[in-house]
């Protein structure tokens, strides 16, 4: 046998002989650069060397390292989710900082046992939903569920309550040449269909099905072969129901490795994966290895494609394939093939499952809407290969929160709490070189902006300030014009919460009534003002049926409050990130400040500028990310300008603010009529 050799000064102060039960200690190891000098003073430190392979994976360059021998056991770093860890299973009394030998492939029995503890001990917060298919008494599953049956090698219609895994995956310049189109699904739901055409599917998704097999499941949901490709309408509404897709699947298999459907899934088969783990004897002994947590170890191809966010956040079990490893991460726990924490059920990994983790979405989130921006911050950057998906791929997670909220959906916004959903923006506009404008959808959505993804809704979390804020804060009766038809139609009405169900009080919503669809206080300022824009002048009709047709999304129209500003002052320099305009008003007084939605399209802009008043506040709280608090009242305002010579359609260019005291409101100028009519807006109609 081979003489293992002396450990360094330093790896002898870890006390590695100490397995199992240690206290938890904090050891310094000097800076990254003494880390890599002892490790060449001691080439043979067999510690040394795995500590030094850790650093570099982990991507440490700079500073001092220290290693923590946790309180749940195993050695951390600064780098949350990876970990060093004793390979131990045999004696091992604690999860904690314990690890296995990994084999060539993962055993089909580990899989099932996951799922089994999973169903076993963790109860209703990791129990999937049932109603993904429509039915008598259940009116919001899809109208067909198509799975592919792994016994029969075709596609069929499932039944209700057919238990089936769905698989997320990056489809990547891989166009299947096998895919449910009109003129295939006769062929796909002939029994043997993927036995005869086998060769002509993607690897990822022969993998999948042979996994679904391996562990003793039958039926398997993927994209492009359970919904009609070239049908319009069942791709609607499998986009629109795919929240519950995978909410009701027993788990979603995450092919989370490579950049096309052909990576497969590594580990399910000989061959496909490295068969690499780090061991290190670093006592007679004692063997040692290092882990990664979950997220540290998906592929950026799949966490950078838009679709696959909501396929991993809206599940409740997933088992995720990558490079090396396969994981099983639940909604709550965290089990890897290389660790031993499904030998100890009930101890909770927080450690695998940390790092750069993207949690679930939870069913009784107390903060909804705030969730919804923080996954939308986490989706704006994504790719999409067709910009017209940009909220399609967002739908899952749109559909959940807007349940919870008790609302419905209009552009990618919630109709039951309208006011907060459109106050968008970027928080970090050089950060992602500016928005620009997104076609295909409405300027005053988030989708009309490319990088567009922070908003108000993140400051939303307290249900009982915030609806005082809806009812008495907010005016505008918003309307909206539906493309085809042109119809008129209220956002938001007493018919909407009968549709939708009513607000509880932990909801943030409007509680409308009979004499107002938005449940307002009625203001002294709107007495015996017009607030339902006409419809009978038939030139006006004629340009917002015509702009309707360009764009082919909805339009808002509604009265509104505008003021002039005459300039914009150019943000500070300090203002690295947050790039926040100054708005002056007469004789260059500042009077508030403006997040240009694009500032390429302001440049040759000239005043004066209009700004529609959408709502007030009580003080500015840093919104904008520049760390400037006021304790001055404003308004929320909306930078527009008008599209063609007749000013019948606007579009929006801004989101800011407009301090309402007496020496700014008196610098800017005011429509003393009353409010304006603002049409049918490219993005923002007539504001």
């Amino acid at each position: 046998t081979n003489k293992i050799a002396p450990l360094c000064d330093v790896c002898q102060t870890l006390n590695l002989s100490n397995i199992n039960n240690r206290e938890p200690a904090t050891y310094a190891l000097g800076t990254w650069q003494d880390v890599y000098r002892k490790a060449k003073q001691h080439p043979r430190c067999p510690s040394s060397v795995l500590i030094r392979s850790f650093l570099d994976s982990s991507g440490l360059g700079s500073g001092k390292v220290s290693m923590q021998w946790m309180e749940k056991g195993g050695f951390f770093f600064q780098t949350e989710g990876d970990n060093l860890a004793f390979l131990n299973e045999d004696t091992a009394t604690s999860p904690y900082g314990s690890a296995r030998v990994v084999d060539e492939t993962i055993d089909p029995e580990l899989m099932k046992k996951w799922i089994k503890l999973c169903e076993v001990h963790h109860g209703g917060k990791c129990t999937p939903k049932q109603g993904v298919v429509k039915t008598a008494g259940n009116s919001v599953g899809v109208k067909v569920l198509r799975l592919i049956d792994t016994q029969y090698q075709c596609i069929v219609e499932a039944a209700p309550g057919d238990r089936y895994l769905a698989l997320s995956y990056v489809w990547g310049p891989v166009i299947p040449l096998i895919r449910l189109l009109k003129d295939t699904m006769g062929e796909l739901m002939q029994k043997g269909a993927f036995e005869r055409l086998w060769e002509k599917l993607p690897i990822t998704i022969q993998d999948a099905m042979d996994m679904v097999q391996m562990i003793g499941e039958r039926y398997l949901w993927v994209d492009s072969l359970c919904l009609i490709q070239d049908n319009n309408d069942d791709m609607l509404d499998g986009i629109t129901h795919m929240d519950l897709v995978y909410q009701c699947a027993v788990c979603t298999i995450i092919a989370a490795h490579g950049s096309d459907a052909n990576a497969g899934l590594p580990g399910l088969n000989e061959g496909s994966r490295p068969a690499d783990q780090d061991i290190v004897e670093v006592l007679p002994g004692v063997r040692m290895t290092k882990t990664r947590g979950v997220y540290n170890a998906m592929s950026g191809a799949h966490t950078a494609r838009a679709w696959t966010l909501q396929e991993l956040v809206l599940s409740y079990r997933t088992i995720v394939f990558t490079e090396d490893r396969v994981y099983f991460r639940c909604r709550t726990n965290c089990w890897a093939e290389d660790t031993i924490y499904d030998n100890f059920p009930t101890a909770i990994n927080y450690v695998l499952s940390s790092g750069g983790e993207i949690g679930f979405l939870t069913d009784n989130d107390p903060s909804p809407l705030a969730s919804c921006i923080f996954h939308l911050f986490r989706y704006a950057p994504r790719k999409l290969t067709k910009v017209s998906d940009t909220i399609n791929g967002f739908t899952g997670i749109l559909q959940f929160i807007a349940h919870q909220t008790r609302s419905g959906i209009l552009e990618g916004l919630f109709t039951s709490s309208f006011d907060i959903s459109l106050l968008s923006w970027d928080n970090y506009p050089r950060a992602t070189n500016r928005p620009t404008r997104r076609a295909g959808f409405p300027s005053w959505s988030w989708a009309g902006w490319q990088g567009i993804k922070d908003g108000y809704g993140r400051f939303c979390t307290d249900p009982t300030s915030v609806n005082a804020w809806l009812q008495t804060k907010t005016y505008i009766v918003w309307y909206m014009r539906s493309p085809g038809t042109a119809k008129l139609e209220l956002v938001w009405d007493i018919n909407s919460e009968l549709k939708y169900g009513k607000p509880e009080e932990q909801h943030i919503a409007y509680r409308p009534n009979l004499n107002d669809p938005y449940g307002r206080e009625k203001a002294a300022f709107l007495e015996g003002l017009q607030t339902k824009p006409n419809t009978d002048d038939i030139r006006r009709e004629e340009v917002i049926r015509s702009e309707l047709d360009k764009r082919k999304y909805h339009f808002l129209h509604f009265f509104a409050y505008t003021v002039l500003v005459q300039g914009f002052e150019s943000p500070p320099r300090d203002s690295e990130w947050a790039m926040v305009y100054g708005l002056l008003g007469a004789g260059g007084k500042k009077c508030g400040g403006i997040k240009f939605d694009n500032p390429k399209l302001m440049k040759k802009a000239k005043g004066p500028h209009e700004l529609v008043l959408l709502s007030k506040m009580d003080r500015y709280d840093s919104f904008f990310n520049d760390s400037i608090n006021h304790k001055r009242p404003y308004y929320w305002v909306m930078l527009i300008v008008w599209v063609g010579k007749d000013k019948v359609v606007a579009e929006r260019r801004g989101i800011g603010f407009l301090y309402l005291d007496s020496p700014s409101m008196e610098c800017v100028e005011r429509d003393r009529s009353g409010m304006n009519d603002i049409g049918a807006s490219l993005s923002s109609p007539h504001l």
